[in-house]
């Protein structure tokens, strides 16, 4: 089954880009890996909800500014409409999506940080509707750059997701989510869009919601991609590269599924056509061995915290 939707998927892939098609393979080992002889790694207790943009009933003049802002600072908030108003939850993944117009598809991809509240209507009539205020890490204009097409959306097993729905907020079935999300980090990895965020810049960290928690925590890029982080952790597990620590063993049900993930190359050393490999560059490290790693400009190696956990355990002994 998985060989015969690959061959479907290379198809439809081709015309976009080829390399999709070996980054799909890996989500597929991945998840074929972590439901063999493992247990799968659900590494998150935040859903995720696909949020949608009608260009017909509403006009996004700021769209440009925003996506602008988004280039320079690594962030950018709008509010939303939200039909899941009793169960969206700060922390919560979302993806917004153009519908109504060609073409249609997903345009941006962030994260929920805030409650649902009530907002005037964004129509303009006199009545209140749910919202809630999204960070976006990316944002597409389909006038000037590829979007992730509704066609390569209905491929496989997403094609059972409703990905132009009429409201908007609503929920994207737990089943589908690491696949889009493969998808998602396949496509902004590898086509031409004006501000990747993927693509080397002066900014090379951000803080950024994490972990379902209103704590900020410093993280690249490549380290806080949902898919690139599951692919890590299916591969290594969830004990530090460094020290072995594993939360869950040492913390219990708090501590389940939490790990940090490193990135290896510095983002500012590599080649704008640099694309990461989530088992070759990441690796799982706690929160202080990750900090220990970036007490300098220019960060430690995993070798060498090891080497310095190791001398100070002799110092010890002595």
């Amino acid at each position: 089954m998985i060989c015969s939707t690959a061959r479907y998927f290379h198809h439809a892939f081709f015309r976009i880009n080829h390399t999709i098609f070996a980054s799909r393979i890996l989500y597929f080992s991945v998840r074929s890996r972590a439901t063999s002889n493992q247990p799968r790694f659900r590494l998150e207790t935040t859903n995720t909800y696909l949020f949608v943009w009608n260009p017909n009933k509403w006009n996004w003049t700021t769209l440009e500014e925003s996506i602008a802002q988004l280039a320079e600072t690594g962030r950018v908030i709008e509010k939303w409409s939200c039909q899941s108003h009793r169960t969206i939850r700060p922390g919560d993944r979302a993806f917004l999506a153009r519908v109504g117009v060609h073409p249609k598809g997903i345009i941006g991809s962030g994260i929920v940080t805030t409650l649902p509240f009530l907002s005037r209507h964004w129509s303009g009539e006199d009545k209140d509707i749910y919202r809630v205020t999204i960070q976006f890490d990316v944002l597409l204009n389909a006038g000037r750059e590829p979007i992730l097409t509704k066609d390569i959306l209905e491929i496989g097993e997403l094609a059972s997701q409703n990905w132009t729905p009429q409201s908007s907020g609503i929920s994207i079935r737990p089943e589908f989510v690491d696949e889009l999300e493969a998808v998602w980090f396949d496509f902004l990895t590898t086509q031409k869009i004006r501000h990747n965020p993927f693509t080397p810049t002066d900014i090379e960290e951000q803080s950024i919601y994490t972990e379902g928690t209103p704590t900020q925590v410093t993280l690249t890029k490549y380290e806080r991609n949902p898919f690139a982080r599951k692919a890590c952790i299916a591969h290594y597990g969830l004990s530090c590269s460094i020290c072995a620590l594993n939360f869950e063993q040492t913390y219990g049900e708090i501590g389940k599924n939490f790990i940090h993930v490193h990135h290896l190359t510095q983002i500012a050393k590599v080649g704008k056509q640099y694309s990461v490999n989530p088992i070759k560059d990441l690796r799982p490290v706690c929160p202080n061995c990750h900090a220990m790693i970036h007490k300098r400009k220019e960060p430690f190696s995993i070798e060498e915290i090891k080497e310095k956990i190791n001398g100070n355990l002799n110092l010890t002994v002595v």
